[in-house]
């Protein structure tokens, strides 16, 4: 879960076949999903296919090591830190791509590459999601700042595409945000400031008593 989680919401990486069997869809292989897992675990970790034991230890390894190595001998909180510095690394677009794509898609209803968890596909506009990438680097991995880049520029601005079932069957341009429904957080905050009842302070008490049967 470790492996998959780090993927897909950091690296736009589908592990899920990866993590069962070598993926038969993508380059990705179980000894990789299963190198990068170790990085988290706290005992060794051995390698199964497909629930089954295959009598090897996973090796604590990194995806991309043109970029650097954890050491698998390391403490699993150092192992960690090194981690935390490859996703992070200045040289890995793939990390920047993919969390501006994500922050792009959730402001405007679609990626740039789509879908977000897929980043091999093709982007609509390379360089725009270059653009995105090079100033999320440079601004310190700012998300604050990307969304204000996002939110103040014409392309947010633009009158709202109305979507419908054949909208993107000829191919994806960009006409405008996507119209979507609010999210019932989003929601809930439009009834509080339309009707002035937003609570004071943010508060949520909750009653943690057990009761026997």
């Amino acid at each position: 879960q470790f492996a998959q989680s780090v993927g897909q919401a950091l690296l736009g990486i589908n592990l899920k076949c990866a993590s069962c069997h070598d993926s038969f869809i993508d380059r990705w292989t179980l000894a990789e999903s299963y190198g990068l897992a170790a990085i988290y675990s706290t005992r060794p970790l051995e390698i199964h296919r497909c629930d089954k034991p295959i009598g090897k230890q996973a090796s604590a390894s990194w995806l991309f090591p043109e970029l650097g190595q954890v050491e698998a001998k390391a403490a699993q909180p150092e192992r960690l830190k090194q981690l935390a510095a490859l996703v992070t690394h200045r040289d890995n677009g793939r990390f920047t791509r993919t969390i501006v794509n994500r922050l792009w898609h959730r402001l405007m209803g679609r990626g740039i590459v789509h879908p977000p968890d897929a980043m091999q596909t093709e982007p609509w506009n390379a360089d725009l999601l270059d653009f995105l990438a090079e100033d999320f680097a440079q601004h310190g991995f700012d998300l604050k700042r990307t969304l204000w880049l996002i939110t103040t520029s014409s392309a947010y601005q633009r009158e709202m595409e109305v979507v419908g079932k054949d909208t993107d069957d000829a191919g994806y341009t960009y006409r405008g945000p996507r119209a979507r429904r609010l999210t019932a957080e989003q929601f809930m905050d439009a009834v509080w400031q339309l009707t002035d009842t937003a609570p004071p302070k943010f508060d949520a008490p909750g009653s943690r008593c057990s009761t026997s049967p």
